[in-house]
């Protein structure tokens, strides 16, 4: 199995070599990634200057662009000949829940892939291993990229992923030190929460007005917590990772719903 691997934090971030350490107990991996962190640029190209790569003493390649750069440069130029099983990207150090994977580069870099025919998965770590010192957080992306390889290697998620043109996988792992912790996996769809402050405004030290965009959710949109086997209803992504489950949300492209279609073309009556 071949597998082609980026992420959005930047190719020496401990997400990623976690993940690449356990996915290479299974399967060869390449990994083409940016030189820097890239949060939030979605699926952003580089159309408009040129990229440089770097290989590093890894054998990871770095990029001076966005993690679709990464890909999409990776498919074509660096790999062309290469017949990847898969693209996988992360582990994003914090959650890609409902609406972020709009703006997610963990996400736009699977998105790249799935465009060109090749399965992919988003995965994140909720909470980013944000809990304890530094040795703990490297624990924490162990055991989800732990999670990973058993998800690839104990289920036929593959090969369905290889039968859904224009879905990914996204993947969101509770923050835990521990396999034991984890209650299990949900398929589960994206859930939506109102973000508790988009914009922080400030004032530099030059006196001049300053502006941080924020994804941060209101604690109070979660709703209660339901489960397909219990209520018929199937669990949001957020609801199953507050509940200790691994989130699995396959996310379509490319889909006009039918319903939207027949509603809007009567307007061209």
């Amino acid at each position: 199995m071949k597998i082609l691997m980026s992420n959005d934090d930047g190719v020496y971030a401990p997400g990623l070599l976690a993940l690449y350490e356990a996915l290479s107990t299974i399967a060869e991996v390449m990994v083409v990634a940016p030189n820097s962190e890239q949060s939030g640029c979605a699926s952003a190209l580089s159309i408009t200057t040129p990229l440089y790569t770097h290989q590093l003493p890894s054998g990871f390649i770095a990029v001076n662009g966005t993690p679709a750069d990464c890909i999409y440069l990776a498919l074509h130029e660096l790999y062309p000949e290469t017949d990847f099983d898969c693209v996988i990207t992360g582990i994003n150090s914090g959650a890609n829940l409902g609406q972020d994977v709009l703006f997610s580069g963990t996400f736009g870099a699977a998105l790249t892939a799935q465009i060109f025919g090749i399965p992919a998965i988003a995965t994140s770590l909720v909470g980013g291993g944000a809990k304890g010192s530094e040795q703990e957080c490297t624990t924490h992306y162990r055991t989800a990229a732990d999670e990973i390889v058993k998800l690839l290697t104990d289920t036929p998620i593959l090969d369905i992923c290889k039968n859904l043109p224009y879905h990914v996988l996204n993947v969101n792992i509770p923050d835990v030190s521990n396999a034991s912790e984890i209650n299990g996996r949900k398929m589960t769809t994206l859930g939506h929460r109102q973000i508790a402050r988009p914009v922080h405004h400030v004032v530099d030290p030059r006196g001049r007005d300053a502006y941080w965009l924020s994804l941060r959710k209101r604690q109070d949109t979660l709703a209660d917590s339901t489960d397909r086997d219990s209520s018929g209803i199937i669990m949001t992504d957020d609801q199953a990772v507050a509940a200790g489950y691994i989130s699995l949300s396959p996310v379509r492209l490319h889909h006009t719903p039918a319903a939207a279609l027949d509603m809007l073309s009567a307007l061209m009556l």
